[in-house]
């Protein structure tokens, strides 16, 4: 147990850096002539505020390996949309042969994976700075999940609006679905959903901590 104890120890600084040097690699590559440069900017925007913000708050409040790999994840699959403008990426085709429909659907799976990668690091900075736990930590989770991904179709609405109306139908990246932003909501909260009920299953077997 002491000797597990200790390898945990000696990676956590290397481990963070090991995935921040890896999406930075990856981020580059996807920085290579995007569709729209000017788009590839305004998606981009987020990435370099949060990434940032996990810079400058490793010492004070690192994450677990498992939150930072989940986060990491989840930028890489927006880098790559961001790439092509979420418009026609090259896995596209592929996904329209798996789920059908006439929509592009890499971005609603980049929704669900907001869910999906990004409900566990919350839930674990919400454990660590209001002290909830349980049940009461998932919850506050699904909400934070849910309040942040309405932010952000905020957030496409005001930047579409104000910073380039030209490009508003680009960025937004609806493909006509006058419902579009609420689809995306609902998939993050299928996904935050399912992989937080799946660790509650988990820490009732005893699996996972509390």
């Amino acid at each position: 147990m002491n000797a597990a104890k200790s390898l945990v120890a000696a990676t956590k600084p290397a481990f963070p850096v090991f995935v921040l040097l890896a999406y930075g690699g990856f981020w580059a590559w996807m920085a290579i002539a995007p569709l729209n440069r000017f788009d590839w900017l305004l998606e981009n925007l987020l990435i370099f505020l949060c990434v940032g913000v996990l810079i400058g708050t490793y010492r004070r409040f690192s994450l677990s390996h498992s939150s930072y790999l989940g986060i990491a994840l989840f930028l890489a699959l927006h880098t790559y949309g961001s790439h092509s403008s979420y418009g026609a990426t090259p896995i596209d085709p592929l996904l329209q042969q798996l789920f059908g429909g006439g929509r592009l659907p890499y971005d609603r799976l980049v929704h669900l994976a907001y869910g999906v990668l990004l409900a566990g690091p919350i839930r674990e900075a919400l454990r660590r700075l209001a002290g909830v736990r349980g049940f009461a930590a998932d919850a506050l989770a699904v909400a934070v999940v849910l309040a942040t991904g309405a932010f952000y179709e905020l957030i496409e609405m005001w930047v579409a609006g104000l910073v380039a109306p030209e490009m508003g139908a680009l960025f937004l990246g609806s493909q006509g679905d006058p419902w579009d932003a609420q689809h995306d909501m609902e998939l993050e909260l299928i996904g935050a959903v399912a992989v937080l009920g799946l660790g509650a299953l988990l820490r009732r077997l005893n699996l996972f901590a509390k």
